[in-house]
């Protein structure tokens, strides 16, 4: 199968895993997923879900622990999209890049705020360089 084709199909298995997690799951053990990406193999045997959720530690493998116990619902939800003679076999796994930009995000932040409060601690202003950019379609500010 061509590289666009094999791209359109993994999308189309990728809006359907998320429906089906989204709608037709009702295990308590589930958290808030997102699902990220698929990839399935070029001989359409074998698809990897991956996966992610901001919960973590015994929160993130209860969610873990419900997808593998859904994995065989969800595989008999593509392979009915599908309309293929095998279904191809559906392995979830966790992507941590999402839980890695959110820890990114929340550094960036705890550090602004601390050069924040430094600075009015030692009564030094910003400097012109960190004024907020103004809005080109704005007319210009009186200083």
């Amino acid at each position: 199968m061509a590289g666009p084709g094999l791209e359109r199909l993994q999308e189309q298995i990728r809006a359907k895993v998320a429906m089906t997690v989204l709608r037709d799951l009702s295990d308590p053990r589930l958290g808030m997923v997102t699902i990220i990406k698929v990839r399935l193999t070029a001989d359409l045997e074998h698809v990897k879900v991956y996966w992610s959720t901001l919960d973590e530690g015994p929160k993130r493998r209860r969610t873990e622990d419900a997808l593998r116990s859904a994995r065989g619902f969800v595989q008999r939800e593509v392979a009915s999209m599908l309309r293929t003679r095998k279904a191809p076999h559906l392995e979830f796994v966790f992507d941590p890049s999402v839980e890695g930009a959110a820890r990114v995000t929340q550094l960036i932040d705890d550090a602004t705020q601390q050069d924040a409060a430094r600075r009015s601690a030692s009564g030094d202003e910003a400097p012109e360089g960190d004024a907020a950019p103004q809005d080109p379609d704005e007319p210009p500010r009186a200083p």
